[in-house]
């Protein structure tokens, strides 16, 4: 299964901490870990956009 789809069900509350880790075959902190830096790539303004509606 692809890390970061497990990373996401588990940002969406969809899977528990442990769960992830088990799936990902971690431990509790190398999914810690895994969790925050798949968070603050997403962060990274160079790699953000926006998208807007107006009516």
């Amino acid at each position: 299964m692809d890390k970061q789809k497990v990373i996401e069900a588990y940002r969406r509350g969809l899977i528990t901490l442990q769960e992830c880790g088990q799936i990902l075959g971690a431990e509790k902190t190398q999914v810690d870990d895994l969790v925050r830096a798949h968070h603050s790539r997403r962060s990274n303004p160079s790699n953000s956009w926006m998208m807007a509606d107006h009516y």
